[in-house]
């Protein structure tokens, strides 16, 4: 929340801005005045049903409280409550069945669910609450060392985890990107991304800590809803948005404009052809290219688009205090180490052990990268994406790039299927105006043999995650049915 300290802290900060709206969804405001006494209101109620009362409960310093993250005031609510109590917010997709519910709670111990509405004032006991975590490594009496967000994620790995990230981290985070992005108590933040991810979540912490005001969609969970978003736009008071480049290939196709009053369009999540990322600025859109991930409570890496930056591959220098750990662009990249002030604790796990995932206090990742001489981050591709054509390495991320410079294509997502004599070979699943045996021709002319994609699926849009981002294996599937 707002504060003047030089250590700020979620839990305990004035709200400077009174009189400022914090949180706006569609024609409904509420001021900075209107949400603290929320938020007291909702500490009160959480006190009272149990949360942090040691006879109600065994005694743990930072409990962790599962919540799901359906668009709207609730959840901002339990943001900022949670942090004044010293616990620890883990959100989840609305729709997450049971089961899976049930599997987070056991791999991350959480004792708490958050259920409003459901008769028994909302914040239910979880099959962890028995279990005796005190004499966890992760649990200090020091504020910001405790956990403020667990967040699921692919990891590294690609298996399922949750990242566990302390109130230092996440204020660390939210204090780099508003100085960097000028965030400001006079600006607006549009979030059109699912709460549940981090890219989504982290807008409500540092919009609060800047005294901005965060726009809230309250689509389905997942949904992009673009004449919503066109309509937030027209309204003239957004300062700053956040898209994944599905997001953007869609304003840009639909001829949205950016609105004056629009600073800053940060786009991450997925590799951005460089073909996408010069028709939004030469259209107006004030692009920031980012770097980042759940691990590092989003970015550490971002820069401002211009028409002179190239290659594609380019995120632009770290953060400050971020150290990245590749090679210079003049050697073959390699997987990237990190580390800085908003590193994760470490994965989730039953007894809150920081650690998981780290070595050394460095997260090494899966994706391809360098640096080049004037420091800036270069990301070529997962190393775990890489494909053998032949004999030759293949990354489908530059493949992408460049068949997305060809005629008539809008956007382009490029899989490997396994071939018996080549070991893998390239299907490009496209969207556009080109008949595939038009791109065929142009691949033909512009790409080496063993970058050529042999198969070509012309697609109304590309299947996409919730998250916003390219689903991967429904493309894989889409592809290898027209293999067949």
């Amino acid at each position: 929340m707002p504060t003047k300290t030089a250590e700020p802290d979620f839990a305990d900060a004035p709200w400077s801005v009174d009189t400022a709206p914090a949180l706006c969804i569609g024609e409904s405001c509420w001021s900075y005045a209107e949400l603290q006494q929320l938020v007291a209101e909702r500490v009160q109620t959480l006190r009272r049903l149990g949360l942090g009362d040691d006879t109600k409960q065994i005694v743990n310093l930072n409990p962790v409280v599962v919540c799901n993250a359906r668009p709207g005031l609730d959840l901002l609510l339990m943001q900022h409550a949670l942090a004044r109590m010293g616990a620890a917010l883990l959100p989840v997709r609305p729709d997450l069945d049971a089961a899976a519910v049930q599997a987070l709670i056991r791999q991350t111990g959480a004792e708490w669910r958050w259920l409003p509405g459901t008769g028994v004032d909302g914040l239910l006991p979880t099959s962890q609450a028995a279990l005796d975590n005190a004499a966890s490594g992760m649990l200090t009496n020091a504020t910001s060392d405790r956990l403020a967000v667990l967040i699921q994620t692919s990891g590294s790995s690609g298996a399922a985890k949750a990242v566990m990230l302390t109130t230092r981290a996440v204020l660390a985070s939210c204090a780099l990107i508003n100085s960097v992005l000028t965030l400001g108590s006079n600006d607006e933040w549009l979030c059109c991304l699912p709460l549940q991810h981090v890219s989504g979540l982290a807008i409500g912490y540092r919009c609060a800590l800047a005294g901005a005001t965060m726009r809230l969609q309250t689509g389905l969970a997942g949904g992009f809803d673009l004449a919503a978003v066109a309509t937030d736009l027209a309204r003239g008071r957004v300062t700053h948005l956040s898209l994944v480049p599905p997001m953007l290939e869609r304003l840009l196709h639909a001829g949205i404009e950016p609105p004056p009053s629009l600073r800053v369009l940060l786009l991450g999540g997925q590799a951005l052809h460089s073909s996408l990322a010069r028709g939004a600025v030469e259209a107006g859109w004030p692009l920031y290219i980012t770097y980042g991930m759940s691990e590092t409570f989003s970015q550490v890496a971002t820069a401002a688009y211009t028409l002179t930056h190239e290659p594609s591959t380019r995120i632009g220098p770290p953060l400050p205090g971020v150290e990245l750990d590749c090679p210079r662009c003049t050697s073959s990249p390699r997987a990237l180490r990190l580390r800085g002030p908003m590193l994760m604790a470490g994965y989730a796990n039953p007894a809150r052990r920081p650690g998981d995932g780290l070595c050394d206090g460095w997260l090494e990742t899966a994706d391809l990268a360098c640096l080049d001489v004037d420091g800036a981050l270069h990301v070529q591709g997962r190393a775990d994406d890489v494909l053998v054509i032949g004999g030759m390495n293949i990354l489908p991320a530059l493949v992408e790039e460049r068949l997305a410079r060809a005629p008539g294509v809008h956007s382009v997502a490029v899989v490997g299927l396994s071939h018996p004599i080549w070991g893998q070979t390239l299907a490009a699943c496209y969207t556009g105006d080109s008949a595939r045996s038009d791109i065929d021709a142009w691949c033909r002319r512009h790409l080496p043999s063993a970058e050529r994609p042999r198969i070509f699926v012309h697609c109304a849009d590309l299947p996409l995650l919730a998250s916003g981002k390219l689903d991967r294996g429904a493309l894989l599937e889409l592809a290898s049915r027209h293999a067949s």
